[in-house]
């Protein structure tokens, strides 16, 4: 066999080892750096590109994308920002609250007008002879009928978010539950009695599995608390 033959096998490379010769050696083409404009690639947009007007278009579409991240960054930090700024209304409104009439009405106007929330709804658990609440149709009997609809949430203390059965939006809000699409059910520990938070909406996405519940388990511990400070017992 000729010089020439040998020389011709042992260029034969297969495509994986050119690869990983030239991700072994990133300063190939800085060598020649002639062999980029004599490299074509496909562009499903362009046809044929030399290999540097491919990279141009990879490197704008990097840049594309990361703007797009960033601008929903920016769109949460906002969101956040303007979340905060409602909390800190209702949190003040609520200190304000003189009684249970007055958390129930603050929780009516402001989850609606700064929350978006078509629906809102406080339930109670107690026990038989327990004092009368101020409020009607808030109080559960433990063990009624309408308890065992919600028992797993109230025994996880967990929030859940989503579309609420025919049965749970019967039972919280009453001839408007037909028109509830969508609910956040938080759970409320007041004092040592059980207690629920139910803020419904007519969008069948406004309270999904998946979202966020940091503001919802802040707002049901802020509710919670008021309503335990205004249970309390007056003291000379």
């Amino acid at each position: 066999m000729s010089q020439q033959q040998n020389t011709v096998q042992n260029v034969n490379l297969t495509e994986q080892q050119v690869r990983e010769y030239l991700l072994n050696n990133p300063e190939f083409f800085n060598q020649y750096p002639e062999l980029l404009e004599m490299i074509q690639v496909n562009d499903q947009q362009q046809g044929t590109v030399s290999l540097t007007m491919r990279q141009l278009a990879l490197l704008r579409k990097k840049n594309e994308k990361a703007q797009q991240q960033l601008d929903c960054l920016l769109d949460i930090a906002r969101e956040n920002d303007a979340l905060f700024g409602r909390m800190q209304l209702l949190t003040t409104a609520l200190i304000d609250a003189r009684c249970v009439e007055d958390v129930f009405a603050t929780l009516d106007d402001m989850l609606r007008d700064c929350f978006g929330a078509d629906f809102f709804a406080i339930r109670l658990v107690a026990d038989e002879g327990a004092p009368d609440f101020p409020i009607t149709d808030v109080v559960w009997q433990s063990g009624c009928a309408q308890l065992e609809n919600f028992q797993r949430i109230l025994d996880s203390q967990k929030i859940k978010c989503g579309h609420p059965t025919h049965a749970q939006a019967a039972a919280l809000f009453n001839e408007q539950a037909a028109e509830v699409q969508s609910v956040a059910f938080i759970p409320l520990k007041i004092n040592k009695q059980d207690g629920l938070l139910a803020i419904g909406s007519k969008e069948m996405d406004r309270f999904h599995p998946t979202m966020g519940s940091l503001f919802l388990a802040h707002l049901g511990e802020l509710v919670a608390k008021r309503l335990a400070s205004l249970q309390q017992p007056d003291k000379d």
